[in-house]
Parts: C-alpha cells; structure tokens; sequence
C-alpha cells in the first residue's frame, strides 16, 4: 500500500505529480439533507441521526447528486449492521463505501481533503473570575 499524502503544512517538498489539497468549508452546506427513500422496513433512528450527520458535514460539500444512491446503499449497511444482520464481507464493503464518501479521517487524507477551521471569536468582555484571598486560620 502507498504511503498516504501529507496534508500540505506537513510536506518537505512539493512535487509536481503530487495533487492539490482541497479545503473543505467548516459550515454545513445543505439546509436540508435529502430524504431516505421509504422502503419496508423502517429506518433506525440511529441510522435518521446518521445520515442528518453526514449531510451537515463538510464531506457533503463535494458530493453530488449522483453519489445519493450509493450513500442510501450505505445507510442501508449501517442500519443493517445497527440490526446485526451485516456480515463480515459486507462489512468491508461498507468501509469501502465510507472510505469513498471521506468518513473518517484517514479517508479524508487519502483523498486530500482537508477541513477548514471554524473562525474562533473572542468574548466581547472578560469573564468575571473570583479572586481567591488568604484567609488567617487563627
């Protein structure tokens, strides 16, 4: 297996073979997540949680319409496998499907993505902490 890139902070040098990083946006691109086909058995809630959480993250941002019906292929694993009825093989398939969607962080280095950092913002005043004093125990 060859070695996974390094993000582009952490490289020696560049080489010109070497693809470019792509910066995720830290904030949720879609409003609302497309609804899970209806199908016999209903969803887990579990799984309902998992796909909301999926469609907020910054992956969603570079997929598109054509990769729905492999992420419900994927929901389906994962709400069989929440049902334990998700066998060995079919659980290495499922971890190839996330690993193709970017679902964990090494997937996400593999496929050089990286996500931005939410700007962090400063209190408008300082909080007030109490002072300790030392008090005579005698």
């Amino acid at each position: 297996m060859a070695p996974l890139p390094k993000p582009p902070g952490q490289r020696r040098r560049e080489r010109l073979t070497q693809g470019r990083w792509r910066t995720l946006p830290a904030a949720r691109p879609f409003k609302r997540p497309p609804p899970l086909p209806r199908r016999k058995l209903a969803w887990l809630k579990s799984t309902r949680s998992w796909w909301a959480t999926i469609w907020a993250s910054p992956m969603a941002s570079v997929w598109i319409e054509a990769d729905v019906p492999a992420l419900v292929r994927l929901a389906e694993m994962i709400d069989d496998r929440a049902r334990g009825q998700l066998g060995a093989t079919e659980t290495v398939a499922m971890t190839a499907l996330e690993d193709r969607f970017g679902l964990s962080p090494k997937a996400r280095r593999a496929l050089q993505w990286e996500i931005a950092q939410a700007e962090h913002t400063e209190p408008s005043r300082p909080v007030n902490v109490p002072k300790l004093r030392v008090v005579d125990g005698g």
